[in-house]
């Protein structure tokens, strides 16, 4: 079974419930859930939420916890 990415809007719902959202940039949250370019900006979210950002966002990483280039990804996903 292929796992596939938590949905964008529970993770939006995460936050909120987190009570963290004061401390979270709009374009950390853009960057993470849709322009998937942005390493660091997974990496802030996954710890406001206490996981690690390959078990949000499985897709984006290797079975090392490697995170895949943006084209690797694309190529893995098709």
């Amino acid at each position: 079974m292929t796992p596939s990415d938590m949905h964008p809007e529970d993770i939006k719902a995460a936050v909120r419930k987190a009570g963290v959202t004061h401390g979270l940039a709009r374009q950390t949250m853009s960057l993470a859930l849709h322009a998937r370019v942005s390493a660091k900006a997974e990496k802030v979210i996954a710890e406001f939420l206490g996981r690690e950002p390959q078990k949000i966002w499985p897709t984006r990483y290797d079975v090392t916890g490697k995170r895949l280039s943006l084209i690797a990804a694309r190529s893995e996903a098709a």
